[in-house]
């Protein structure tokens, strides 16, 4: 008989009641009616089902986990000895030797009736994905609720292992109850078959469940020769690559696998990595084929050692192909892929004899490896007989009661009281002794009388928990404390605190490892962000190792409400309106002459200074306003410990400058920036250049391949730090933006190629196409020819004394002199835009297009709002907004006195 186990981990397998703790707790009644999921015997009415939130039993079959015959019938035989602390009765207790081993026979072949009748290939054995798992399962979040089975990886501390099982959730005889494969998909999404959520998903790749499922069943050690395995062996490397051959020089893989053919769900990570594929391709037929490699970026396929498609270098998707005259049979196979940052993309295709173009399969592809087979495997074949027998019993022993079984399922004809009937409480499953009638559960004592004491009084089930109780229990059932904290309870235990590590180098401290704690969490997050992170897989924390797990929206869907409710604030400050100005001064106060937030703030996926801290980008779709308002005011008091400065100690500004030292306006001049996410302008100082152009007292002009502005553009950088950018191949201004001018260096290095963008901030395309037009009638088109397509000539410019062009160009008969200079606005500065033309012939219809956008707003004073984002003000003629192909445009019609018009555009952004 097996022992008694401690009430912690007879809860532990489904509910980790408490994980993290081997003291013996008193045990709750209503949690253990859930662990061990009695409504599924006892109905019970939906308010007291929701109350328990039951911990469902695994679904079997196609919808479940694919379990190894001889592991089913050793857990049929004694649930006990085959998962310590699981919460399967067990149901064959009371039958007689004989037919309890009949019994045994029949449910394993009804069970595994169920599961798809193909049989998974066994995996080859790699040292390297041991090794690989061995990390991830000691990183991603997996010890924090099963025990460690080695000492953490980046500590140095030395770990008892043993005092940390006490109190882990067991994982069983993984070994014989699993192949590779099969345990790899159930990692992928363990909640398809474990609904109700105490086995979470961690968002694993397919690269990485395989190497945890390997890690994990690295019992399953292969012995003898090798044989011919299905798929390619893959080697996955992390170095940077520009081209093929910087994968041919890469050192030792990060890790080997097998994959069914070539694919980039192995990797590791979501780009800059290299994989080499090799193995074996069957050749149907004799004849011609045609491989085609279609990539993002560079990729190569082999045959017989031989490239038959070179698809190397950086690029977008391309596809790249090569013929051969094949024998059919075995020919060896190889692909190299590498992605040199950016997105990823890898088709690998075939055509031949009696083969239309489309994607190798994978039953072509096979290579030589030592298989990895479950412990005690055998050869099995499913008797009809006696799984219709095992169909019986399953629904006769209750079986049915708490296992799904797909679309046809089976009803349970197990009669058992219902819930709200249970009178004898010192008999059927909470008898001292098991009796004949009742399966037998591993109860203790404890166990036993809190389970009388809560059923004693089960009318008061019927009432659903209050929000503060409801987020407790769930906290509690999900193991959700075993990682965060919350009013002061909770967080890593002692022993396990080591395996919490950065994912990245970054001195973060403890925020750089462990998740953040949860009081007050209802207040701070949106509700909308809640649900992307409990559920959809919502995350912004890339330097944590750890991973927040999905339990499934059915399982936390209430904590948005509940988190809510029980947080709510007894006041808190209106957020601020939108104020384009006030967010100009946010703007500044993110960058490095404000208070540099960007030292350690990543941007718009742009890398901080120093530390590379949450992305700023995320704040207004994450935070609430009045939470974000008290943090800045006092980290401290809701983040105790952080690494977050105080930049308004006592309520007092740290930069005097800005806003006139101001805390509020400060603080909502942040917001009012932040609030734009990331549409928002890097903050000034974020991208420094290798060799900026800096204007000082006098206008630098810089004229190459500017991004924006074309091949012949003229970039003006100006002393008060705004910059314009002229087409004069169009003949129009095409750039204008503030801050940092310009980063030379591209152009300077080497052959000098490409385009180089602004190198500041508040970049804003403005207006393309012609600038001016002669118009037949009021609503004729806007002509497209440009430039030199037109009767436009660019004439050069002159400089003033401190360096300012002026632009000479002429439209046919007209000549235009474009002069632009540093203007204070009230938000940042602007640019003050002077046109004289001349003429000495009539330009009846002549019209200058000031501006184009989706949306022009007329503010009055001839001044006009474009896309929200540009104020435009002329002065010397009035304008007007028409509709013209699905957008807006601001048109000036110009008028000529003594052969000479001029116009002022005041632009502020």
């Amino acid at each position: 008989m097996p022992r008694t186990l401690p009430s912690h981990l007879i809860a532990l397998s489904l509910s980790l009641l408490f994980v993290g703790t081997a003291s013996a707790a008193t045990p709750d009644g209503e949690l253990l009616l859930g662990s061990l999921n009695c409504t599924a015997c006892h109905s019970a009415s939906p308010t007291v089902r929701g109350r328990l939130a039951p911990n469902l039993a695994p679904r079997l079959g196609k919808d479940g986990a694919r379990l190894t015959p001889h592991w089913v019938r050793a857990w049929l035989t004694d649930p006990q000895a085959a998962k310590p602390g699981t919460a399967m009765p067990d149901a064959l207790h009371a039958l007689p030797a004989a037919e309890r081993t009949e019994a045994i026979e029949a449910l394993t072949h009804f069970v595994i009736s169920l599961q798809p009748a193909d049989i998974a290939q066994p995996a080859a054995y790699s040292s390297s994905a041991v090794s690989a798992g061995r990390e991830l399962f000691h990183t991603v979040g997996c010890v924090a609720c099963h025990a460690p089975q080695d000492a953490p990886v980046h500590s140095k501390e030395k770990i008892n292992l043993a005092s940390l099982v006490p109190g882990s959730a067991p994982l069983g005889d993984l070994a014989r109850k699993f192949t590779v494969a099969d345990l790899a998909a159930f990692l992928r999404d363990p909640v398809k078959s474990r609904q109700s959520g105490r086995m979470p998903s961690l968002r694993l790749t397919e690269g990485e469940s395989r190497a945890i499922a390997t890690y994990l069943l690295r019992a399953q050690v292969p012995v003898g020769a090798t044989v011919k395995l299905p798929g390619l062996t893959y080697e996955y490397f992390e170095p940077g690559f520009t081209k093929l051959a910087d994968l041919e020089k890469a050192s030792a893989p990060k890790a080997t696998g097998v994959a069914d053919a070539p694919t980039l769900k192995v990797a590791l990570r979501p780009g800059s990595y290299g994989l080499r594929f090799r193995g074996t391709i069957t050749i149907p037929k004799d004849g011609e084929y045609t491989f085609y490699t279609e990539s993002d970026d560079g990729s190569a396929l082999f045959l017989n050692e031989k490239r038959l498609v070179d698809n190397d270098g950086i690029h977008p998707p391309q596809s790249r192909e090569g013929k051969v005259t094949l024998k059919a049979g075995e020919h060896s196979f190889g692909l190299d892929y590498f992605d040199g940052g950016g997105g990823t993309e890898l088709k690998v295709s075939w055509k031949g004899p009696g083969i239309g173009k489309q994607p190798i399969p994978a039953s072509v592809f096979s290579h030589d490896g030592q298989p990895m087979r479950p412990l005690g495997d055998a050869p099995f074949a499913v008797d009809p007989a006696k799984a219709a027998r095992g169909k019986e019993l399953f629904a006769g022993l209750g079986c049915a009661g708490c296992h799904q079984t797909g679309p046809d399922r089976v009803a349970s004809t197990l009669k058992a009281p219902a819930f709200n009937l249970l009178k004898e409480l010192n008999g059927g499953c909470l008898a001292a002794t098991s009796t004949k009638a009742a399966p037998k559960f591993l109860l203790n004592d404890a166990e036993r009388q809190a389970l009388r004491t809560t059923l004693a009084a089960k009318d008061a089930l019927n009432t659903a928990l209050e929000p503060k109780a409801h987020v407790a229990r769930t906290l509690t059932q999900l193991n959700c404390v075993a990682c965060h904290q919350r009013d002061g309870k909770g967080g890593p235990a002692a022993g396990r605190a080591e395996y919490f590590s950065p994912a990245i180098e970054a001195d973060l401290g403890d925020e750089g490892r462990i998740p953040p704690h949860l009081t007050g969490v209802g207040n701070k997050l949106r509700s909308d962000w809640l649900e992307r992170t409990l559920w959809k897989g919502g995350a912004v924390r890339p330097y944590m190792a750890t991973r927040m797990p999905q339990f499934g929206e059915a399982n936390v869907k209430h904590l948005v409400a509940d988190f809510a409710a029980v947080d709510a604030l007894a006041s808190t400050v209106p957020s601020p309106a939108e104020d384009p100005v006030l967010a100009k001064q946010g703007h500044k106060l993110a960058g490095t002459g404000g208070l540099s937030c960007v030292a350690c703030h990543n941007f718009a996926g742009k890398p901080s200074l120093g530390v590379p801290a949450l992305d700023l980008t995320t704040v207004s779709e994450r935070l609430n306003w009045d939470w974000f308002r008290r943090y800045l005011l006092n980290p401290q008091v809701l983040r105790p410990g952080t690494r977050m400065p105080p930049f308004w100690p006592d309520g007092k500004a740290a930069n005097r400058d800005i806003l006139g030292g101001d805390t509020e306006k400060q603080v909502a001049a942040l917001w009012a920036f932040l609030a734009k996410g990331k549409q928002a302008e890097l903050p000034p100082g974020l991208i420094t250049g290798k060799l900026e152009l800096v204007a000082t007292n006098e206008a630098l002009i810089y004229r190459n391949f500017i991004e924006g502005a074309g091949p012949r553009a003229i970039g003006v950088g100006l002393p008060e730090k705004v910059n314009f950018a002229f087409d004069a191949n169009e003949l129009r201004l095409a750039l204008i933006w503030q801050g940092p001018f310009i980063d030379a260096a591209r152009h300077r290095t080497g052959r000098g190629t490409g385009y180089e963008p602004p190198l500041g901030y508040s970049v804003v395309k403005w207006t393309p196409g012609p600038a001016f037009a002669l118009l037949d009638s009021p609503g004729a088109s806007w002509p497209t020819e440009t430039g030199r397509s037109t009767t436009g000539q660019f004439r050069g410019y002159t400089l003033d004394a401190q360096q300012r062009p002026a632009f000479r160009y002429t439209f046919g008969d007209v000549t235009v002199e474009d002069f632009s200079e540093a203007i204070a606005s009230a938000a940042d500065t602007g640019l003050r835009r002077t046109l004289t033309l001349r003429t000495a012939k009539p330009a009846t219809g002549l019209h200058f297009r000031a501006a184009v956008g989706a949306k022009i707003e007329a503010k009055g004073g001839n001044t006009f709002l474009v896309d929200d984002k540009v104020r435009v003000k002329l002065t010397g003629a009035a304008a007007h907004i028409r509709e013209s192909g699905g957008k807006r445009e601001l048109l000036v019609p110009l008028e000529f006195k003594n052969g000479e018009a001029r116009l002022v555009e005041e632009l502020a952004w």
